[in-house]
């Protein structure tokens, strides 16, 4: 670091209300060998007098400070010496904000346990204030050059150009608005043949020839000219060389031979500077016209220049690309009757009169939607008056932003928050209908069991009990499904091969199919593996099957085909809502009646219908959306009226390995008889449910504890009179919910075995480890639900 100190003293401004801290400072900089003064200060107004009495080289400033702060020392710094350099030196400042302090304008930070940091921070701190400094000076210069580059050439009366090897205009000065009748940026990148008139050109083949040879060239000619009569003009091509002598171009310079004498003298006593100055700014002018000509062309943005009548005269290759068309196809037609716009009704009148009044000087904004040979798509056009430097209008600007992928963003997050928040609604509802259906159904049960006891005098009575428990599990499966759409159900995620899924399902699909429908079912030799809970999986596919089937009342073609996808960024675009990635597809295409735009915009809704009454609840598509969600896919839907429907299902990629064939789950309490002597304490809010429960379990010979809330249930178990074998506890309870109760209680009496209950689980995915391995028992529950989920969570081991 010896070679990087510096000659003279480094002038510090230390903002720093601890002296021990401050000594420590100032003694890791004299070990460093730093020459250096130093002035100390800790509060505004002590660090707004030393700004304004000193010039500092770097601010040095702890981050914590009494009535002041460091944050605030360094927006102090920005407004009063923007050029110094600010470095924290702090032993409070985390990671984060010193990140953000970086992002606000400090050059570095020191924590005051690691002072050693601080000389080379300095150092590099002050050498890169001195490096910002010399750069903005030499862009100054460079700026302040290409003026009076401008300046000079602009004020002589001689045509000055800069041609390419192809005689194309690569810089014209304000003569030629004379000369020509052109602006002298209209001339950059025009041909020489557009300006002298073929008849000019071959007339300058050979002086051309001859200075790209590399030979300077000085000839009279009667010049052609745009605008007046030609004229007399002592014309010099001066070849500019590369480095291997190679011609790059050349600089082209007119001159009226009457006005030659008369500004002769004027000219011979600039030539030399102009030349030198030309010269040097050729390349960097070369470069600031590349850089426009390739923003025109590489912008995303479709623009236009058109004549005032409306004419175009140049056009970039994003507007190309999206009539598949190029400049020589559309150069100097009408711009309002092009292949912009000519396949959509209404749209030409539109265009015409907005370039007419930009050609008047009044801008506008349009947003229109166009059918191009690429497609169905939308923008944002803006018309407006293209100005010379004296104010005049000489062209119309058209330009476009493409808001297609924007406006389907826009449709598809009110989808989004729609059905959002009519599950919302749905799920909440499933709550308390399925807490009344628990109590419901358990003394359904019980009076069912008791009248069982009478033999065939109650057999009537038995009858209407079987049906009304039917009635309550009917309802369950409503909820079920509500809870699916909301995406509130449990779901076991399991590794499931699609293959062998429908293979299980085949007959059941020709069963619930009828003869009118002809089913093929197409398999993926390599079908990758995907996790989601096989019955609900099943459910989906049948609830798809049988809407497919009612599309086709007098019979159809349905294919049910599952294959891997790979869906790249070009996709997704299109369906902003999925990411791109590796999938697994299932799809079901039915050759039905199809749906119309209305309905698809509703398909997903939970009670929407377009089936008549008694014909279905409208929950069986809302019921296959939110499964696939809360399993982490996507449900694309393709319809039109007539065309059939298509829907396909997406499921990411598990990396897990696909199941093996046969494989079974095997369950069953294995024997195991009922321990009377076991304790049960309930934890559940609602009072019905409670009392329904604790009763039937006292009835099934339990003892049993009960509690209105976890608070409660905790301060049972935290009794040292009470042994409690199992908690059977509700998921969602007010103040503390049954996933937290649970960690409490395994915390307290690790021993202690658990079984949820719930209807509406909706914070299941903040359950945590308590929640992967423990049974929940769905609401609505019968007694015989009840009693044996008891007996298998006390078995469990």
């Amino acid at each position: 670091m010896a070679e990087d100190v510096p000659a003279t003293p480094i002038r510090i401004l230390m903002v720093e209300d601890s002296a021990l801290d401050a000594e420590l400072i100032t003694l890791q900089l004299r070990r460093a060998g730093l020459p250096f003064t130093v002035e100390r200060t800790w509060s505004d107004q002590g660090m707004r007098d030393a700004l304004a009495a000193h010039d500092f080289d770097v601010i040095l400033a702890d981050h914590v400070l009494p009535g002041f702060s460091g944050d605030l020392a360094l927006e102090l710094a920005g407004a009063l010496a923007p050029e110094v350099p600010f470095i924290f030196v702090s032993g409070t400042l985390s990671e984060e904000l010193a990140v953000e302090a970086l992002k606000r304008g400090a050059r570095d930070y020191v924590v005051k346990s690691r002072l050693q940091r601080l000389p080379d921070a300095i150092l590099r701190a002050i050498n890169e204030a001195q490096e910002r400094r010399r750069l903005l000076q030499v862009e100054n210069e460079l700026r302040e050059s290409h003026q009076r580059l401008r300046l000079i050439t602009d004020s002589l009366p001689a045509l000055i150009a800069y041609l390419d090897r192809d005689h194309h205009y690569r810089f014209a000065n304000q003569a030629y608005m004379e000369w020509h009748g052109l602006d002298p940026e209209a001339m950059v990148g025009r041909h020489a043949r557009e300006m002298v008139g073929e008849e000019g050109f071959a007339a300058l083949q050979e002086h051309l020839d001859k200075v790209l040879r590399g030979e300077r060239v000085s000839f009279e000619t009667l010049a052609h000219r745009r605008v007046g009569p030609p004229r007399h003009a002592q014309v010099d091509f001066v070849p500019e060389l590369g480095p291997e002598g190679a011609v790059l171009g050349y600089y082209a310079m007119a001159r009226d031979i009457g006005e030659l004498k008369q500004v002769q003298a004027l000219l011979t006593a600039s030539n030399e500077s102009l030349e030198r100055q030309v010269s040097e700014r050729t390349s960097a002018l070369h470069r600031s016209e590349s850089r426009l000509q390739a923003l025109f062309e590489s912008s995303f943005q479709h623009q236009n220049l058109l004549t005032l009548d409306g004419h175009i005269i140049d056009t970039n290759s994003a507007s190309l690309a999206a009539i598949l068309a190029t400049k020589e196809d559309v150069r100097g037609a009408l711009y309002c009757e092009s292949a912009w716009f000519a396949s959509t009704e209404g749209v030409p009148a539109i265009v015409c009169q907005a370039v007419l009044e930009a050609a008047a000087g009044n801008a506008s904004r349009h947003e229109l939607d166009l059918l191009l040979p690429t497609g169905k798509r939308t923008f944002e056009f803006s018309f407006r008056p293209l100005l010379d430097h004296q104010g005049t209008i000489t062209a119309v600007v058209s330009e476009a932003v493409e808001t297609t992928a924007r406006r389907q963003a826009e449709e598809a997050l009110r989808q989004s928050q729609k059905i959002e928040a009519v599950g919302q609604l749905t799920g909440g509802i499933a709550h308390d209908f399925n807490n009344i259906l628990t109590v419901i159904a358990g003394n359904v049960e019980y009076a069912k069991l008791l009248t069982e006891r009478l033999g065939d005098v109650a057999d009537g009575s038995t009858r209407a009990l079987d049906n009304a428990l039917k009635g309550v599990m009917r309802a369950a499966n409503v909820t079920q499904r509500l809870l699916a759409f909301s995406r509130r159900q449990p779901l076991r995620s399991l590794p499931v091969d699609l293959n062998a899924q429908l293979r299980d399902m085949e007959d059941m699909l020709h069963r619930s199919l009828g003869e009118l429908v002809q089913l093929e079912i197409v398999h993926h030799p390599d079908i990758w593996c995907v996790e989601v809970d096989p019955s609900q999986l099943e459910a989906s596919v049948l609830n798809l099957a049988v809407n497919a089937r009612d599309a086709m009342p007098e019979g159809g073609r349905l294919v049910i085909e599952v294959d891997n996808a790979h869906l790249d960024n070009d996709f997704t675009a299109q369906n902003p809502d999925v990411p791109p990635g590796h999938y697994a597809m299932l799809r079901v295409k039915d050759t039905g009646h199809g749906m119309s735009a209305e309905t698809l915009t509703r398909v997903f809704e939970p009670f929407f219908t377009t089936k008549e009454v008694g014909r279905g609840t409208g929950l069986g598509l809302s019921m296959v959306y939110g499964f696939v969600k809360q399993s982490g896919g996507h449900v694309l839907v393709d319809s039109a009226p007539g065309a059939g429907t298509s829907i396909t299902l997406l499921f990411p990629r598990s990396a897990a390995e696909l199941p093996q064939a046969g494989q079974t789950e095997h369950r069953g309490l294995g024997g195991y008889e009922m321990q009377e002597e076991a304790t049960v304490l309930v934890a559940e809010d609602n009072d019905d449910v409670r009392a329904y429960t604790v009763d039937t379990l006292r009835q099934l010979g339990y003892r049993v504890l009960e509690a209105h809330d976890g608070a409660s249930a905790m301060r049972l178990l935290e009794r040292t009179d009470v042994d409690v074998d199992l908690l059977f506890s509700d998921i969602v309870m007010p103040g503390m919910s049954g996933w937290e109760l649970a960690k409490r209680a395994l915390a307290h009496k690790p021993a202690l075995r658990v079984l949820f209950t719930s209807g509406y689980p909706r914070d299941i995915d903040a359950s945590g480890a308590v929640g992967r391995n423990i049974a929940i028992l769905g609401k609505p529950f019968t007694r015989s639900d009840l009693a044996r989920s008891i007996r298998g969570s006390l078995q469990d081991e």
